[in-house]
């Protein structure tokens, strides 16, 4: 049997597929699924943490090494990046066991040449005794390891304050919450105290934060007791206020948490573009019994007569800026014209589901973005081209650091002609 990769190389591996264009999630299940759960975790937290960390990783490790910082391979960067951040935020590891580990993993990853940098800069920065950050870390985008155009737009917005806490909550860790799904909350706060598990309530009420377990050992898995589940998502879904019984379009369902709790007391049409999306979408409606028919079909071209349903559900593909604490490689992922592409994507998909919406139904529009193009200008310009259509109640906003949450955004749209 093939031993199983120590934490450090198997975060080498994560960082590799996300450069190669895997989300962070997939990337963990690829290098790191094969460890116990301690090295898992571990890799799991100096993976996310370099990406968290990045620009000021970069920033203290491009003095120590000869040569211009930007012709070193990405890979021996990456190798470099991770020493750095255990010797500079995880006072757990002794320093000469976060050198010597990873110049063992640099070792397999790049051979013996990269190991001898890799040992040599880590020694010196190991050496450092001075605690100040490096010059140029007095910008934000710097300081919190945000590319500098995404910070420029939230400066622009939000202020200096309420930008700085929000960069701040990016880079903290997420807390793993769950929402009850194939059991009431009473129920499963019964199964998890029988069970010996720490948990706690969730910001808003919106959930339980599970202190110390993996989900798949929590009691009720596989009888989809319950489903992983931010609490943002939790209050836009309460915030829909989707009557009891109601024929539900569920129009961009994948992963299928919105589809599931759902389907426990409405009947649920959930739909799809890609295969791929669709197989997520079955697997979390497969745990959780309920009322859910599956269906691969493009939003912007619905498969449903017009006014066939009650209530359509468009939880847009958007930038998931509002998710960046649990999503460490994607402010390294996105871009100006992908913000753009989404928003004409969204306006896409309202056009398309608009005449499935009958007079008297409900059409509730979310994304998991702070961008305005993708919230509140997206709905504006379709209420504008839609007069049929009007505000049911003041929109949600969900900004992450007022409840420690990810962010979102919904409004609630009835069409009266």
């Amino acid at each position: 049997m093939a031993k199983a990769p120590d934490a450090r190389v198997a975060a080498l591996g994560i960082l590799s597929l996300v450069r190669g264009g895997q989300p962070f999630e997939q990337a963990l299940t690829t290098a790191a699924d094969t460890l116990d759960e301690l090295d898992r975790r571990l890799a799991h937290e100096i993976a996310a943490g370099v990406l968290r960390a990045r620009s000021e990783l970069d920033a203290r490790l491009s003095p120590l090494v000869s040569g211009d910082w930007q012709h070193i391979p990405e890979d021996l960067k990456d190798s470099l990046r991770v020493g750095a951040y255990q010797l500079l935020k995880l006072s757990r590891v002794p320093p000469y066991a976060a050198v010597q580990a990873t110049v063992e993993a640099a070792k397999g990853a790049g051979g013996r040449k990269a190991a001898g940098l890799v040992n040599a800069v880590l020694r010196r920065l190991a050496d450092e005794t001075d605690a100040a950050g490096p010059a140029g870390e007095d910008d934000l985008a710097s300081r919190y390891s945000h590319p500098a155009w995404l910070v420029d737009r939230w400066l622009a917005r939000y202020g200096a304050e309420a930008t700085e806490a929000l960069l701040k909550h990016n880079n903290r860790r997420p807390d793993l919450v769950i929402q009850p799904a194939g059991r009431t909350a009473e129920e499963l706060h019964e199964a998890l105290t029988a069970a010996g598990v720490a948990f706690r309530a969730a910001p808003f009420g919106a959930g339980l934060i599970i202190e110390t377990s993996r989900v798949r050992d929590l009691p009720g898995y596989d009888a989809g007791a319950f489903l992983v589940q931010d609490p943002a998502q939790a209050r836009l879904l309460g915030f829909a206020a989707i009557p009891d019984d109601a024929l539900v379009w569920d129009a961009c369902a994948a992963p299928g948490g919105k589809a599931a709790i759902l389907g426990r007391r409405c009947r649920v049409v959930a739909s799809e573009l890609k295969r791929d999306r669709l197989g997520l979408l079955r697997d979390t409606t497969a745990r959780v019994p309920g009322s859910v028919r599956l269906l691969l079909a493009d939003a912007a071209r619905p498969p449903l007569r017009p006014g066939g349903v009650q209530v359509v559900l468009v939880d847009a593909p958007c930038s998931g800026t509002g998710t960046m604490a649990r999503h460490p490689d994607a402010r390294w992922r996105l871009s100006p014209p992908q913000i753009s592409r989404s928003a004409a994507r969204q306006a896409a998909i309202l056009e398309g589901v608009a005449p499935v919406v009958g007079p008297g139904a409900l059409l509730l529009y979310m994304t998991c973005s702070l961008e305005p193009e993708e919230n509140e200008d997206q709905v504006k310009r379709f209420l504008e081209r839609h007069p049929e259509f009007d505000r049911e109640a003041d929109d949600l906003f969900v900004f992450p650091p007022d409840g420690g949450t990810d962010g979102g955004y919904a409004a609630r749209l009835r069409r009266t002609a």
